[in-house]
């Protein structure tokens, strides 16, 4: 015998073992203590099948009752320990089924073991020798087993020779003559009968067998479940079966509706839109599709295990904690936030999050639903930003009215005052330059406030952009910067209206140069794309900031010193009206592209 191991007659009190077993039957785990008990190191079963460790007449027994996950009672079995003998086991069993793949079902099982002495060949004779020299069992009890009202029979080499009311009214037979005589596997489902007969040489062997479950078809082709406990005695001077059974029928429907229920909960969380999980330890333990989808996940098993502050935005962590803390600590049943999860890719979601308390094997967990709002968010922010344009509007309208009006009069007197003051030229060039630009700024305010009406046409675009290079060369030129075009097509047709298209690309050409102070190039590219055209604008300047770049296009939003923030504005809303789209990335001290889709022929 090896060093640490107990024999079965050195066992004096219980030991307990924890092993997980896997859908394939293999050992997926076994706890430590494995050694001091059977002599195998946990290295040395992980991987291996269990059933190589067990007895060949307990092997049926087993495998019935670890995957049958409507078995509630303990399952006896023999081990083969590493010193060559077996020792007696009882294992309690829980499941674990797999959410990602429905067949993948791992076994938990808590084994203890039992003070049982090896029974040897006399010990059985002495234990029958004693039954049949006792009083006649049958004789004493005949009366109390005949009223009992537990179902109860007593049978001879499998006949059943003796019958209680309750047994005959169980199986709804008129009479008892219907059922002495007969063979109990006549009543018995067939799958069980190898595994009966298995119990039954045991039990004449003087072994304990326990309860078992097992179904049984009524006279009347009824099915019904039952527990079964057995035992010897005697009957007219011979050894007998004496059989006690329990009729768990109802028990085993409401288990039925327990599991279907249990399965219904399963598939709502399976295919919910929301995001459900288990936060145990500050780890994702369980999380449904939703959840792997939300996180872009490549499988559930990269999510399990992670912890939840990898993915959550630094700003979020205390109130996080606050929350977990409140549930588990059970100051409160249930705990409401709002967060930021910055996922691969440097995306950001947002959600809205419910925590509420849960057990993880036996432990305090914390269940969440997370509800994806990104999509709401911006829907929000879209809002705001179209509110800012309807006050912008407002504000325009009432700006040019108020200044159109004295900006008339002042520049027409200017005017007549100029001939007579001659000498003073050189300071009206300056006043009616300034006043250009005051009536150039009330222009574009008149078109936030009231857009001009759309005059569509087949324009070519590469002639347009053109006239443009051609009308900003100049400043070009005085800013050291040069327009460079790259045309995959010289004729590429568009229906849009010509002066408000080129409104757009004298802003985004103006931006681009005021973006290079030092000089640089300004580079212009179309390609023609399946039904639509793409027009990138791309500079050499000192780029735009993190911060700006969210509120681009916003009103009165710029950076240039004499600006007025209504360009860009502008231009967004006249893409939008030609059913296009724009879009911006900028890097500070790489430039900043510009690129604006818009539907071709």
């Amino acid at each position: 015998m090896e060093r640490g191991l107990a024999s079965q007659e050195e066992v004096d009190q219980s030991l307990e073992l924890y092993a997980v077993v896997s859908s394939s039957g293999r050992f997926q785990f076994i706890s430590s203590n494995s050694f001091e008990t059977i002599g195998y190191s946990s290295s040395e079963l992980i991987g291996k099948y269990m059933k190589d460790f067990i007895h060949i007449e307990d092997l049926f027994l087993v495998e019935s009752s670890f995957f049958n996950e409507h078995h509630l009672y303990p399952c006896s079995f023999r081990f083969f320990t590493k010193s060559g003998r077996y020792l007696w086991f009882e294992a309690n069993i829980d499941f674990i089924r797999s959410n990602v793949k429905e067949e993948d079902q791992e076994v938990i099982l808590k084994m203890k073991t039992l003070n049982k002495k090896t029974t040897t060949n006399s010990s059985k004779s002495e234990q029958k020798e004693k039954i049949l020299n006792e009083p006649a069992f049958f004789d004493q009890g005949y009366s109390i087993l005949k009223d009992l009202p537990t179902p109860v029979f007593i049978s001879k080499n499998g006949k059943l020779c003796f019958v209680n009311d309750a047994f005959q009214e169980l199986l709804g037979a008129n009479s008892k003559e219907q059922l002495l005589g007969k063979e109990a596997f006549d009543f018995i489902d067939k799958g069980y009968h190898v595994v009966i007969k298995n119990r039954e040489y045991r039990l004449h062997r003087g072994e304990k067998i326990g309860i078992i479950e097992e179904t049984w078809h009524t006279l009347d082709g009824r099915e019904i479940n039952l527990e079964i406990m057995a035992s010897l005695t005697k009957y007219k001077g011979e050894i007998a079966e004496l059989v006690v059974l329990n009729d768990i029928s109802s028990r085993r429907n409401f288990q039925k509706i327990l599991q279907k229920s249990r399965e219904r909960y399963q598939r709502l969380i399976d295919n919910s839109i929301d995001t459900i999980a288990v936060i145990h330890h500050d780890k994702w333990v369980f999380m449904n599709e939703s959840g792997v989808k939300l996180f872009e996940a490549e499988d559930y098993p990269e999510m399990l295990g992670r912890n939840i502050y990898d993915y959550l935005h630094p700003s979020d962590h205390q109130t996080m904690t606050n929350s977990l803390k409140s549930i588990l600590d059970g100051t409160s049943d249930v705990q409401f936030s709002k967060q930021t999860w910055l996922i691969p890719k440097d995306k950001k979601i947002y959600t809205e999050m419910v925590c509420i308390p849960t057990s993880y094997f036996g432990e305090q967990a914390v269940q969440v639903i997370l509800r994806d709002i990104s999509y709401r968010k911006k829907t929000e922010e879209l809002m705001l930003r179209s509110e800012k344009l309807s006050i912008a509007g407002q504000l325009a309208a009432g700006i040019a009215h108020e200044i159109r009006n004295p900006l008339t009069a002042i520049k027409g007197f200017l005017q007549i005052m100029q001939p007579e003051l001659s000498h003073h030229n050189q300071y009206f060039q300056i006043i009616f330059s300034e006043l250009n630009r005051i009536e150039m700024i009330l222009s574009e305010l008149l078109m936030l406030a009231k857009p001009q009406e759309t005059k569509f046409s087949r324009t070519n675009l590469v002639t347009l952009l053109n006239d443009v290079a051609v009308l900003l060369e100049t400043q070009g030129n005085m800013n050291n910067v040069s327009i460079i075009q790259e045309h995959s097509s010289s004729d590429l047709l568009i229906n849009c209206d010509e002066n408000q298209l080129k409104q757009v690309f004298i802003n985004l050409f103006k931006n681009a140069i005021d973006a290079m102070p030092k000089g640089g190039k300004v580079t212009v590219h179309t390609k023609k794309l399946n039904q639509s055209v793409r027009i990138t604008v791309k500079d050499e300047g000192e780029g735009i900031s993190p911060e700006l770049m969210k509120r681009i296009g916003e009103p009165f939003l710029t950076t240039k010193e004499k600006g007025n923030g209504l360009g860009l504005m502008i231009t967004y809303k006249i893409i939008e009206n030609h059913n296009g789209n724009m879009f911006v990335e900028s890097q500070v001290g790489k430039g900043s592209t510009f690129t604006v889709l818009l539907p071709c022929e």
